[in-house]
């Protein structure tokens, strides 16, 4: 009933022009004909809003679209109503009067602001309506022109789980036309339609109706559609989610996107794959010889390429032939061993090209070939085997039918076939020509270890019993060869050694390592120790598997002896150098303590005063013997070997002269032409001592009042001994070692000379001062410090000459030559 208002609202106006009409009539005499026209457009107007409201009750719009018709009709009549009042009020309350002209140009202001309400709610509603035809064209070209286009089938689901809209992709992928479907649930279409596409369809339909029944999250799964008389095999991934907003909220959304080209893609590199772990475990098969090896590769490459015929060959290019060494067919009647003539094979365009040949399908200048067979093949691939970089024979495959194009990885992988084919043969040339040699040397090296007999030389099984014996073994250890052949070698070894499990313990570091070294006491066929040295080493053969052990075995107890005479020796000469260091040192150091007390608190004498001062000073003298003792006899004892290292000229120098210098405040001593602190000689701790002693002495022994000593090196060389293994320098002092096999070189050295001014010494002395022998040195400061100087350049592997000062004009003075090697590195460097 929204309407009555708008017809009552048309009756009650229309009561305004038949009042006007009544009052005309009676009140002003006017014709009803006159007033009737007068007032014929209220009546109209009146009439037809009365009509419009029973035509709007008629009209079956809904409810609130009538009413909102009636609220705007009701609203701007009674907004019009109440401005008319409010100027009648005003003019009655300021005139006491009405003026008709002005209320009737009111009533067209007024509808001047109606019609403008009314002309902008037309605009904006004009321009609602073109938005909604653009979205509606937007929508058309996005569902129609995009989404309809797409090769992602697309379900629009809505909360009933019924389809409200589909793609073309849809019928594509599952077989639905959109005028079939829209409005039909989708449960039903999976289970009538869907479903029977899908591979594994059970398992497809009840994810799909459990994601319809909780609506949550997104679902995620790969679906594949199976080929038919109508689809294509293809792979599907599916991805649905709610509907959050909007007219379809509660439904779902549901994308399947083709995922065949992936899934196709990772299939080949599943087959790919495959295909390598095959070819590995083949190759890496340790029970398989190289010829089943080479089967199995045939057989692999047959599958890579679809083939029915695959085999390798040794081709002989002088004759002409191809000598089948490998085969594999389904159909084609031959075997290993099989001889063809090479004009019979497609290998002979590989040979001819030097390199890998292909074709799908034979080309039409390729005429047909063989391989005595029967018929000819169509497809052909082949690679070259090479050995030690000759052609050696072909690896191919062929079949009667033409093929699908291959790909570079397909080409990539017969070619490592054949390469490795090519490396394993020329390995196996290799090993047999090794175990060739091997065979060889081990009849000479037996040959050999016959005739030694002063070591013991005999083999060893993989578990360590005794397969030979040679003349020394049976010498030192006293068993006769067939009485220890076959015994466990732990039978040399003492009892101790047996329970700590030695034996064994040297065939695993042997067995691990390749080679074990020990010395210790061992047990002769009498019972009898000797100190042995042993080494085992492991035998094995080309392919690297243990054979067994070779034992060499050296009787050191004489040596052994020596040595500990030597230790005796060592420990005797520390005892006496702890006794000239601590006891007469420090009794010498008492002694000139109290000569000092008495001459200066109780001796007034002068000739008792001689007599003190005589007894200082040879006290300092037998101080000064004392520490060069000290010092030599430390590198005796503690530096037995004489080891030596990279020792700084430069900064033993500057030491020892800045130390001449404060010991000796009266002298001048000058340097020059010094080298580079990172230039290094052979040498070791007492470098110092040997620069301090020929500096004192180049003062002590000079009768100027002013001594001058100057102090400067040249580069030269020298001759050195030699290690014949590790062509280390040698001191001269072990030069006699039987045990080290030596050579002489020449080495690059560096010379520090040292010059006074002094008496200087005869031609005839100039060779023995500094070669004074021990018996020589009766008395203190009679050579001792010249004598270490000698012994410890000789211990550098170096020397020291004496020659005359010509540089100076009246011909006096000495001049010291100390020639250092240079360090090893320094002697690279320098070469």
């Amino acid at each position: 009933m929204a309407w009555v208002p708008i017809s009552l609202l048309g009756l009650l106006l229309l009561a305004v022009p038949l009042y006007d009409m009544w009052e005309d009539a009676t009140a002003l005499s006017w014709a009803v004909t006159t007033t009737a026209v007068e007032n014929a457009p209220l009546i109209v107007l009146s009439l037809t809003l009365v009509y419009g409201g029973v035509r709007l009750g008629r009209s079956g719009w809904e409810p609130e679209y009538v009413w909102t018709v009636t609220k705007w009709n009701v609203g701007v009549a009674a907004g019009i109503a109440l401005l008319y009042a409010l100027v009648i009020a005003l003019q009655l309350w300021a005139m006491h009067d009405l003026k008709p002209w002005i209320l009737a140009l009111d009533g067209v202001l007024f509808g001047s602001i109606a019609a403008f309400g009314a002309g902008v709610y037309n605009a904006r509603r004009r321009r609602t309506e073109a938005d909604l035809e653009r979205s509606r064209e937007e929508y058309r070209t996005l569902t129609n022109d995009v989404l309809d286009t797409s090769e992602v089938a697309t379900f629009v689901l809505d909360d009933d789980c019924r389809v409200v809209w589909i793609n073309e992709a849809t019928a594509e992928y599952f077989g639905l036309e959109r005028s079939a479907v829209v409005g039909r649930d989708k449960r039903e279409l999976i289970t009538e339609r869907i479903a029977e596409r899908v591979a594994d369809s059970e398992c497809f339909r009840e994810r799909l109706f459990e994601a319809y029944e909780h609506n949550e999250g997104t679902v995620e799964f790969e679906c594949h559609i199976t080929a038919g008389p109508d689809r294509e095999e293809r792979w599907l991934k599916h991805w649905s989610k709610p509907v959050e907003s909007g007219r379809y909220e509660g439904g779902r959304i549901e994308h399947y996107t083709d995922i065949t080209a992936t899934k196709r893609r990772e299939q080949e590199l599943d087959a790919r794959e495959r295909t390598l772990r095959e070819m590995y475990e083949v190759i890496s098969d340790p029970e398989r010889d190289l010829d089943a090896k080479v089967e199995a590769l045939v057989d692999v490459g047959r599958d890579l390429f679809d083939a029915e015929y695959g085999s390798f060959a040794r081709i002989d290019t002088d004759t002409g032939e191809y000598r089948i060494e490998a085969v594999r067919c389904e159909t084609a009647d031959r075997e290993a061993g099989d001889v063809i003539p090479l004009a019979q094979t497609h290998c002979q365009r590989l040979v001819e090209e030097d390199r890998t040949v292909q074709f799908e399908a034979r080309p039409f200048d390729v005429p047909e070939r063989s391989y005595g067979t029967d018929t000819g093949f169509e497809m052909y691939v082949g690679t070259p085997v090479y050995v030690d970089d000759t052609l050696y024979g072909s690896l191919c495959f062929l079949d009667r039918e033409e093929a699908d194009p291959f790909d570079d990885w397909e080409l990539t992988m017969v070619e490592l076939m054949g390469n490795w084919i090519g490396y394993e043969l020329d390995r196996k040339r290799l090993l047999e020509e090794r175990r060739r040699r091997l065979r060889e040397e081990e009849s000479k090296f037996e040959e050999v270890v016959e005739g030694v007999d002063n070591y013991a030389i005999f083999a060893l099984d993989d578990e360590g019993r005794v397969v030979s014996w040679n003349e020394g073994a049976a010498r030192i250890k006293g068993y006769d060869e067939d009485e220890i052949v076959g015994e466990h070698f732990s039978v040399f070894y003492t009892v101790e050694d047996v329970e700590d499990d030695l034996p064994e313990e040297l065939l695993a570091e042997a067995r691990e390592t390749g080679r074990a070294h020990h010395e210790g006491w061992r047990v002769r066929e009498d019972g009898t120790r000797f100190w042995a040295d042993v080494t085992i080493a492991a035998r094995r053969d080309a392919d690297g598997d243990l054979q067994g052990y070779t034992k060499v075995v050296e009787d050191m107890t004489e040596q052994r002896e020596r040595q500990r005479a030597l230790e005796h020796e060592r420990e005797r000469l520390e005892f006496m150098n702890r006794i000239i260091r601590h006891n007469i040192l420090n009794g010498l150091n008492l002694v000139d303590a109290r000569a000092g007390l008495l001459a200066d608190e109780y001796v007034t004498d002068e000739a008792a005063s001689d007599h003190l001062r005589t007894i200082r000073e040879r006290v300092d003298d037998l101080a000064d013997v004392i520490d060069t003792m000290r010092t030599f006899m430390d590198a005796v004892v503690h530096e037995s070997e004489h080891e030596t290292h990279p020792v700084s000229l430069r900064d033993a120098l500057d030491e020892k002269v800045e130390l001449a210098r404060d010991a000796h405040p009266d002298a001048a001593f000058t340097t020059h032409d010094l080298p580079d602190p990172d230039t290094t000689v052979v040498g070791d701790d007492l470098v110092g001592e040997v620069f301090e002693n020929v500096l004192s002495n180049a003062v002590v022994h000079n009768d100027k009042e002013t001594p001058e000593v100057d102090v400067w090196t040249t580069r030269t060389t020298c001759e050195v001994q030699l290690d014949a293994e590790t062509d280390a320098v040698i001191p001269d002092v072990d030069a006699d070692r039987p045990a080290v096999e030596t050579t002489e070189a020449e080495r690059p050295a560096l010379a520090v000379h040292v010059a006074d001014n002094g008496p200087g010494i005869p031609d005839d002395e100039k060779e023995t001062v500094v070669r004074k022998g021990v018996s020589e040195l009766n008395e203190p400061g009679n050579g001792f410090g010249l004598y270490l100087v000698k012994e410890m350049m000789h211990a550098y592997g170096g020397s020291i000459e004496v020659r005359d000062n010509d540089a100076r004009d009246d011909a006096r003075g000495t001049v010291f030559d100390l020639v250092f090697p240079l360090a090893e590195e320094e002697a690279n460097g320098n070469g």
